[in-house]
């Protein structure tokens, strides 16, 4: 199994935001599992993320891939700030419990411990989902606290340092 992580752009979200799957499945190059496509609200988040701030264009979700079938998605919240960078990641239901969400995060992974701007990368989850946060943990996150989201209540915060000074 060889797993990538395909970046995606602002046209993309807006495509898979508005319902329009065949233009996204287009740029994107393979087709899109239901399940993928019908997450409006990841895509509709990406849209004003990227259109309102482009800097964050290259902290965006990006489609997790796996012998060239589209298994989920996987990707940052936007640009670090102060040197946190929060990661957010989804595997369509029929490829879960293959190790898919983990090895997905441990490559967001490489590429925050790669760019000096980010000193700490963490994930915020809802307490319910035990899944989760056993992919975090096995990815090298630990437990650091709670976070109040407005929208969704309260979620655990996990954090994994990259090793990179504080700038």
């Amino acid at each position: 199994m060889s797993l990538r992580l395909v970046p995606m752009t602002l046209a993309t979200f807006r495509a898979l935001a508005s319902g329009d799957v065949g233009t996204a499945e287009e740029q994107i190059g393979a087709p899109l599992p239901t399940a993928f496509a019908e997450a409006i609200d990841i895509w509709r988040f990406m849209v004003r993320l990227v259109s309102e701030h482009p800097d964050n264009a290259g902290w965006a979700m990006q489609v997790v891939m796996t012998d060239g079938s589209v298994v989920g998605n996987a990707g940052f919240k936007g640009a670090p700030t102060n040197g946190q960078v929060e990661v957010g990641y989804r595997i369509v239901p029929e490829h879960r419990r293959r190790g898919l969400a983990v090895a997905a995060l441990r490559t967001l992974l490489d590429q925050a411990v790669g760019s000096p701007e980010v000193t700490r990368v963490i994930a915020r989850i809802d307490p319910g989902n035990q899944p989760s946060v056993g992919v975090v943990t096995r990815a090298g996150f630990v437990a650091d606290g709670e976070h109040l989201q407005p929208r969704w209540g309260r979620q655990l915060q996990f954090a994994y340092a990259t090793g990179a000074p504080p700038t």
